[in-house]
């Protein structure tokens, strides 16, 4: 076989795929084709502190609270604790960096 030919199947089988792939799949065809997961869900939102409480969410300044409290516990080992309190100042300045692109682009939301 030639290499020729080897490109030309390459390309051919290249192009097979991309229109396969291209097409949309219809499967459903009964008389209501449109599907939604969503169908018959009541949906409400969820207040700040509905969605704090299940997700889990900390904030940047319970963090660094919880750093400095380390800080604090580790007195007694001056690089482990400098550490904890240096890693506790980052962490604010990061956030404070975070909200201030947020607020340049209206996206900030306390």
């Amino acid at each position: 076989m030639k290499v020729k030919d080897l490109r030309v199947g390459a390309i051919a089988a290249a192009l097979l795929a991309a229109a396969l792939f291209s097409a949309p799949a219809t499967a459903n065809t009964g008389p209501d084709p449109a599907f939604s997961a969503l169908q018959n869900v009541e949906a409400q939102s969820l207040t700040a502190a509905e969605m704090q409480a299940i997700a889990g969410e900390l904030n940047a300044g319970e963090i660094a609270a919880a750093l400095s409290a380390l800080a604090v516990k580790y007195a007694a080992f001056p690089r482990l604790s400098a550490f904890y309190s240096a890693l506790a100042a980052y962490t604010l300045a990061n956030a404070d960096a975070i909200n201030a692109k947020l607020m340049r682009f209206g996206l900030y939301t306390p």
